[in-house]
């Protein structure tokens, strides 16, 4: 009874779609579906004119929306002068998926790779056709209304391409959310709690991606610029905050330091052990120290375009300039300029002795296996020793 019950009901929506979307059968039973919820003054037509071709495109993606399909530019024809001759505006669902065939050994043959897509293309031909004429106007010289596909019901046709734009509102909304860390996924969702629905966004998540990603496309490389403006204007507002930059030759940024006002009071009261630690990418490096809590504390970051002596020293000395004195014990990762590096810079001063240089544990026990062998590890002796000192 209930599988009788199910089938009933997908028989009768399937009918109310037909019905909606203006099902026609010829007399070889194919099926026709013409929109009819379009008002007269929203349909295209032969001659219809459009002072632009762009107007004339936007005119009849309006009508592929309210219809329930989606347009695709075509074929078109172009003069000596560049001037569009003629524009086809096609159903997306027109054509058929296009399989290209590489000959390979002998007769054998295979299909070439291509993305693991579906094809929504059926071979529709409903079409229309812009063409020029004198005074800079295009006239539709041909329009064939009707599909060989049922068309998207009104409560999914958000979902169509011609539905999805983002509006100035999301477009700032997204601006505001990536100032503050949130991702394009996380600020579509909040987007939606605010509108009441996933219909009222007027876009979905992978224009909210694309947008984000051409936003930072467009800033490109005036990002170094934007971020020594913004530390200017922090450190006129709050004077105990401290930066420094350096620049190559050709102007592109290399080195950045910087430390706020607290990150320097938590140097004062617990930097007399620092770690520093060059592990990330281009490089950021922090300073980072324990407070009397056990907590870490980080009192300052550095952005370096190399590791090596050069770049490392400018970074000490930055440390030196903002801080104002030596700590007692510097802790690094083996690396050979940094070794070269901290002696010359955290040297000894009438009012601050040298900074010990020592070297991380934890980096030293991750070489044991390559250094002492997996024998020397297994002994849970030597092992419960040496994690006392990590």
């Amino acid at each position: 009874m209930i599988t009788e019950d199910l089938l009933k009901m997908s028989s009768n929506q399937d009918d109310n779609e037909e019905i909606e979307s203006g099902c026609m059968v010829t007399l070889g039973g194919h099926k026709y579906y013409v929109p009819i919820s379009v008002e007269d003054n929203l349909k295209p037509f032969i001659s219809k004119s459009f002072q632009s071709l762009e107007s004339g495109i936007a005119f009849n993606s309006e009508y592929g929306v309210l219809s329930g399909f989606s347009v695709r530019r075509s074929a078109e024809k172009t003069h000596s002068d560049g001037t569009v001759i003629s524009k086809y505006l096609l159903c997306n669902r027109a054509g058929f998926t296009d399989v290209k065939m590489s000959c390979s050994e002998g007769s054998k043959s295979k299909v070439g790779k291509r993305r693991r897509t579906k094809s929504g293309r059926c071979g529709c031909e409903a079409k229309l056709v812009l063409k020029f004429s004198p005074g800079n106007i295009y006239y539709v010289s041909n329009f064939v209304e009707a599909h060989n596909h049922p068309l998207v019901p009104e409560d999914c046709r958000h979902f169509l391409k011609g539905s999805r734009k983002m509006s100035t509102c999301s477009m700032n909304f997204v601006f505001d959310a990536s100032k503050v860390n949130i991702g394009t996924m996380k600020s579509f969702r909040m987007m939606k709690e605010m509108v009441k629905g996933y219909e009222n966004v007027g876009a979905t998540s992978r224009e909210f991606r694309n947008f984000d990603r051409d936003l930072k496309t467009f800033i490109g490389v005036a990002d170094a610029q934007m971020i020594i403006e913004k530390f200017k204007v922090k450190q006129e507002t709050y004077p105990g905050f401290f930066y420094a930059h350096d620049v190559d030759p050709a102007g592109n940024l290399t080195k950045l330091f910087w430390a706020d006002s607290t990150a320097r009071r938590n140097y004062e009261l617990y930097g007399d052990a620092v770690s520093f630690d060059p592990t990330y990418n281009m490089v950021f490096a922090p300073f980072t120290g324990v407070d009397k809590h056990n907590k870490c504390v980080t009192f300052a970051s550095t952005l370096l375009s190399k590791e090596d002596v050069t770049h490392f020293t400018w970074a000490f000395e930055a440390l030196l300039e903002a801080m104002g004195r030596n700590s007692v014990c510097i802790v690094t990762d083996q690396c050979a300029a940094m070794k070269q590096a901290i002696p010359n810079c955290f040297k000894a001063t009438n009012d601050f002795p040298a900074s010990r240089h020592r070297l991380c544990m934890w980096h030293i026990t991750e070489k044991f296996p390559a250094k002492l062998g997996n024998f020397l590890c297994k002994e849970t002796e030597f092992m419960e020793k040496i994690k006392k000192y990590i």
